[in-house]
């Protein structure tokens, strides 16, 4: 996934009667985030500015216009603009209406976007980067369904709520509010994919539930991934992927933090030896037990074992 937004011109854009925003003016010293409440707004010529916007529509009409094509929201609609995006929002006049606001800059999620970067992707690029696509339909109107719509009023209410009453530290939870808002709209929009991971997880859960108790009950054996292929019924390839997919890890990676745990169980009990514990869990090495649970814990067994009696 590429990461970027694109710097305009601004002075050839405002000589052309294009208006530009800058967060610099319109948001908090040190705190690049805004929110606000809409009852009274005038309709907004063409313009662009250097954060992202969300409205939420609770109420009302109105619309919304990127790259020459109109878009119409209505109540529980919503729409995401990066930067430097041009756009414009017609209101109709003496129309009922109620928009919530949310303004942020990229450094509000991660400060690694202030370097704006183009090709190294790091975990928290995945809260913009849908809302970064050449094609403007997915963001530009957004409709939420009802259980959707109350949680994003709701967490905008909350957010608007932090921002006014600005207590201690309020800047931390508007920033984890941020992210809650993000994650449930990144999902809206990527709808397709969240069906085919939800329909590829229930496909796969009867099999990976067995795998699993299976793995749970036989731990301490010489486990190989071809008998749990063979179990499943699936491919090697196809197995790896769903198994990373269920467990979030590979299969070696979950056999091995399961061993370790049961490791640590058993070295509470004084009966036993380190020797004992190494074959008991599944370790047909002790040299290889002792430098694999030193790497996970950072000490050896044997110290370990002195902490826990202690």
């Amino acid at each position: 996934m590429r990461i970027y937004w694109s710097q305009v011109d601004l002075e050839k854009l405002t000589g052309s009667g294009v208006v530009y925003f800058n967060s610099k003016m319109e948001m908090l010293e040190g705190l690049p985030c805004k929110m606000y409440r809409l009852i009274r707004q005038q309709s907004l010529w063409t313009h662009c500015h250097d954060y992202f916007q969300i409205w939420y529509v609770a109420k009302g009409t109105l619309s919304h216009t990127v790259n020459n094509r109109a878009y119409q929201l209505t109540k529980g609609d919503i729409f995401v603009i990066p930067p430097f995006t041009l756009h414009s929002v017609t209101i109709p006049k003496d129309g009922d209406y109620e928009i919530y606001g949310c303004e942020f800059m990229p450094s509000f999620v991660n400060e690694r976007f202030e370097e704006l970067p183009e090709e190294e992707v790091f975990f928290d690029a995945a809260f913009l980067g849908s809302f970064l696509r050449e094609d403007t339909d997915a963001q530009a109107r957004i409709s939420l369904d009802g259980g959707t719509e109350t949680a994003v009023r709701n967490v905008m209410k909350e957010m608007l709520m932090e921002y006014e009453r600005r207590a201690p530290f309020f800047q931390l939870t508007l920033k984890a509010q941020l992210l809650v808002l993000l994650s449930i709209l990144v999902r809206q929009v990527n709808g397709e994919l969240v069906r085919e991971g939800f329909e590829k997880s229930e496909k796969y859960r009867e099999i990976m539930t067995k795998v699993v108790d299976y793995i749970h009950r036989h731990y301490q054996e010489d486990l190989k991934l071809h008998a749990l292929c063979d179990l499943s019924n699936l491919s090697r390839s196809t197995f790896c992927q769903v198994f990373k997919d269920w467990t979030g890890k590979t299969f070696n990676r979950y056999l091995t933090d399961l061993r370790i745990l049961q490791a640590m169980v058993m070295l509470k009990q004084a009966e036993l030896s380190v020797t004992d514990v190494c074959y008991s869990t599944g370790f047909n090495e002790l040299s290889y037990f002792c430098r694999i649970f030193k790497k996970y814990t950072g000490i050896s067994p044997t110290e370990f074992r002195k902490q826990a009696i202690k």
